[in-house]
């Protein structure tokens, strides 16, 4: 592989891992884009540029590979670096927490896309490390290097990884009303984590969603016919036989979740249709939406004086 002149004098500046201080790191060449490199020791990839100053108040705000701190317009979020410009797992969590997951990782590859399992336990083990932040100075130094927002502005319970997933489910994935039902946690703190796992779901979390279920048996027309008119209150039967014919599963979303988002009319006539012609038109609209727009479409900026920036 031919090495330009550029990437000689860029191989010069970084001879040393920014994060660790490992020497030689990796080149990494990228067609008609800025070279990074990967560290063998760490795993850091980063641009190059100078290794951080240690042990001053400079080298605390910034993240790892920056050289200036945060700016005011900055402090209410994590704002992408170089050691996270184009990392996959940036779509899934937040800039901090990918900084983390890289930083802790072991010999074996991180995947770029996280099944559930492995998901779940990065988001509840880094909201162990904030919340052990609060009065271990070990935990505190660990977000100090990974994190750009304050710790006094990062939630010290935010709502866990498999409860905005069921509120997501719930309500068809819909951003709004699942962040109605996560209500009284921080609605910027709630609006990111719908915007990671929306997209999540929407892409490498695609299996986990109920649009992914085995097909359920087609409901009998006359247990369908008695749901145009929604009763009171539905037993199990009733809910089977609802989301049979608006979805082909057994188990979806949650009845309210349907009938707050396409409304009893907009039910009504699904069922109608599946009635007439089999089809499943509030199914097609939820796969569609889900796929062509995985980013929220709920906006969960804070008013003035909120504590993080969702975006």
């Amino acid at each position: 592989m031919d090495v330009s002149d550029a990437d000689v004098s860029a191989a010069g500046a970084a001879s040393a891992c920014v994060q660790c201080g490992h020497p030689h790191p990796s080149l990494i060449r990228r067609p008609l884009r800025p070279v990074r490199y990967s560290c063998r020791s760490c795993g850091a990839v980063f641009r190059p540029g100078p290794p951080p100053v240690p042990n001053t108040a400079q080298d605390r705000l910034a993240p790892p590979g920056r050289a200036d701190g945060p700016r005011p317009g900055d402090i209410g979020r994590d704002p992408e670096g170089p050691d996270t410009d184009g990392d996959p797992l940036a779509a899934f969590m937040p800039v901090r927490m990918v900084r983390w997951v890289r930083a802790q990782a072991g010999p074996e590859p991180v995947p770029d896309a996280p099944d559930r399992a492995t998901l779940a336990r990065w988001y509840k083990d880094f909201d162990a490390l904030v919340a052990a932040a609060r009065s271990s100075p070990e935990a505190r130094a660990a977000v100090e290097r990974v994190s750009d927002v304050p710790l006094d502005r990062l939630p010290v319970k935010p709502p866990a990884f498999s409860k905005v997933c069921a509120a997501l489910h719930a309500t068809c994935y819909d951003a709004g009303l699942a962040a109605s039902r996560l209500a009284g946690a921080d609605p910027a703190v709630v609006g990111e984590r719908i915007g990671h796992l929306r997209r999540w779901l929407a892409t490498a979390g695609r299996s986990t969603t109920w649009l992914e279920a085995a097909p359920a048996p087609d409901p009998e027309p006359s247990a369908v016919e008695e749901l145009l008119t929604p009763p009171r209150s539905f037993t199990a039967d009733q809910v089977r036989a609802l989301f049979g014919a608006l979805f082909g599963v057994d188990k979806g979303p949650s009845v309210p979740g349907v009938r707050e988002r396409f409304g009893d009319e907009g039910v009504r006539e699904a069922l109608l249709a599946y009635l007439k012609t089999g089809e499943r038109p509030l199914r097609e609209i939820v796969a569609a939406d889900l796929a062509a727009d995985p980013a929220p479409a709920f906006d969960p900026r804070p008013a003035p004086g909120g504590r993080l920036d969702a975006s």
